[in-house]
């Protein structure tokens, strides 16, 4: 007869198992959006790390985590390495897809802010962030998320770029912003990000969001996707 220790430890290692064959194919999944093999596990890395619980989390605190001797792996995966990011985010929700295959999704729109110490982060600016609890300098992003009974998996994100930074061409030209990026309203890019989860075949009926996304001209987007929504 097992004692406890033993079937709790039993069931950690299966768990273990469980999650590394999960990991495994999600990283497998983004493969060949990455040139080189050394990015690649720093990519792997970086996101094992993401999933850690921290006090806080940048490239110091998940470097030492890790058990790098420091930062600059990271700091060079995020600001210099080449890799499709595009092409991962599709392979990514395609996954996501085929795990949530036979269950009904929600699709949630949420927005968050990231603060920043200037604003020659791309989009960075005086805004209101319900995560910073008030108006600050941060930059906004929208989010997508699959939600189940079970499961819970953002498939899709854009960043904000207010109607100033938009408008600026010089400041777009030092930030490296796409020409063929322009001002949209959250509302619009959290449209445009249902609509490509509809096609690449997420198989969901509801939409839900906050009170930025009650407006006459969402929930008309919305409904010409045929979903049902719950909003404030």
């Amino acid at each position: 007869m097992r004692t406890y220790q033993e079937t709790v430890a039993v069931e950690a290692t299966i768990a273990e198992q469980a999650w590394g064959r999960v990991f495994g194919a999600a990283m497998e999944s983004v493969a060949d959006c990455f040139a080189r093999r050394e990015i690649r596990r720093t990519a792997a890395e970086l996101t094992a790390g993401l999933l850690l619980e921290l006090d806080s989390r940048n490239c110091w605190t998940l470097a030492e985590a890790l058990g790098h001797p420091g930062p600059h792996r990271l700091q060079h995966l995020l600001s210099r390495a080449r890799f499709d990011h595009e092409q991962a985010r599709e392979e990514i929700t395609r996954l996501v897809i085929d795990e949530l295959a036979g269950q009904e999704a929600v699709l949630v729109v949420d927005e968050t802010g990231d603060a920043k110490s200037s604003t020659d982060c791309v989009g960075a600016g005086r805004q209101y962030s319900g995560a910073l609890g008030g108006v600050g300098l941060c930059q906004m992003a929208v989010h997508l998320a699959a939600v189940t009974a079970t499961t819970r998996v953002i498939t899709d994100r854009a960043l904000y770029l207010p109607a100033d930074w938009a408008a600026d061409e010089e400041r777009r030209m030092l930030a490296g912003v796409p020409e063929e990026t322009g001002f949209a309203t959250k509302p619009q890019q959290a449209a445009a990000m249902v609509t490509q989860a509809l096609a690449a075949g997420t198989h969901t009926r509801w939409f839900a969001a906050d009170e930025v996304h009650c407006g006459r001209e969402p929930r008309r987007d919305i409904r010409a996707l045929n979903l049902g929504y719950t909003v404030p």
